[in-house]
């Protein structure tokens, strides 16, 4: 896999590789003077010197205390489909990554259409979760959290607003707050920003009214439901991720599952886990991986078609949320398929 900066960064927060001595250093002195700026944040909310703002909705928050790749699309996609069937929904993400400014807040599906043909102006993961949820779920962008659940209640006249990340964003005051652990990933080396992967303390767990554990294949997918009861006095629900189909960007035809040679590449959190996937079909003869939420260009596609072409291979295997920025760019390519992995997940109650 070739690795970039954001990877091997990855790697260190993940015990996959150790830091040498200097960069060690300088990343726990970073992390003191993260930490502090955190904890000063959550003492004024505590002690009420600042305030959240409780909007004219029931504000959920599906989020997580660790940087990127943990699965929550799919479950806030999930949870908005059940919830909108008796209640008028709407999902505020910040839209990480668009080219559109989130200043102000941007619709990107209201309750008729998707107002952007893909997710190259919107943002990747918002523009998946507009193709994914129901027909009546709004979905907004915005850096201010405050703004689209307001126009989301004047406009739509929404009863229900889930927050897609967030958890950290205190200005909002969140009527119920989920976190989403990776069962296999956890909180890798438990150390915060930029020494380990957290955004939070752990202790800040406590604000939490349920943890949603994502099992993604973990053979010790047991091991974590014991460490969570052991950690954490919150309740648990398991989701399930498994591979549902692999279909042609381009033609959105599905295709077999088969051993045939692919490159798989990505711009995801959590890389490995999807190549993983990939691996229980196909000989992977490269695995590429970009920073979260690279934008795409026609450079990138040319230097893809380059590789495949060095290593006779004609058929390419990327996620859905890279699809959003990928399928102009791909769907007039001739002799070269470019394909998503599509994911399902199943969310149950564990004892």
């Amino acid at each position: 896999m070739q690795k970039n900066i954001k990877t091997n960064f990855q790697d260190i927060h993940y015990l996959r590789q150790k830091p040498n001595f200097a960069l060690n250093s300088v990343l726990k002195i970073a992390e003191f003077f993260y930490k502090n700026v955190i904890n000063l944040k959550n003492f004024l909310y505590e002690k009420h010197f600042l305030t959240e703002k409780k909007v004219g909705a029931y504000v959920i928050c599906v989020g997580n205390l660790t940087t990127g790749g943990v699965g929550k699309t799919p479950i806030v996609a999930q949870l908005a489909n059940e919830i909108s069937k008796n209640k008028k929904t709407a999902i505020i993400s910040r839209g990480y990554g668009a080219k559109l400014s989130n200043k102000t807040p941007n619709i990107i599906k209201d309750n008729k259409e998707i107002k952007f043909k893909d997710g190259s102006l919107c943002g990747d993961e918002p523009f998946q979760l507009a193709k994914k949820v129901s027909k009546n779920v709004v979905v907004i962008t915005s850096k201010d959290r405050i703004k689209a659940c307001e126009l989301a209640i004047i406009k739509y006249g929404v009863e229900v607003v889930i927050l897609d990340d967030g958890f950290s964003n205190r200005t909002i005051k969140k009527d119920k707050a989920i976190i989403v652990i990776d069962s296999k990933m956890r909180f890798g080396n438990n150390h915060l920003l930029p020494l380990g992967p957290l955004r939070e303390p752990i202790e800040q767990i406590k604000r939490a009214n349920e943890i949603i554990l994502v099992d993604k294949g973990d053979e010790n997918f047991s091991d974590a439901v014991v460490w969570i009861k052991d950690n954490f006095n919150l309740p648990i629900k398991k989701c399930t991720m498994s591979p549902k189909r692999i279909y042609n960007i381009q033609t959105g035809a599905n295709i077999k599952k088969n051993t045939k040679k692919v490159i798989s590449f990505c711009a995801i959190g959590q890389p490995v886990q999807f190549f993983d996937f990939v691996d229980k079909y196909y000989h992977q003869e490269l695995k590429i991986s970009f920073d979260d939420h690279h934008k795409y260009t026609i450079d990138d596609i040319k230097d893809l078609i380059k590789k495949a072409d060095e290593n006779d291979v004609n058929v390419f295997i990327t996620t859905q949320k890279d699809e959003a920025k990928l399928k102009n760019l791909v769907k007039d390519i001739v002799g070269y398929s470019f394909c998503a992995l599509e994911l399902e997940n199943i969310i149950q109650d564990i004892d």
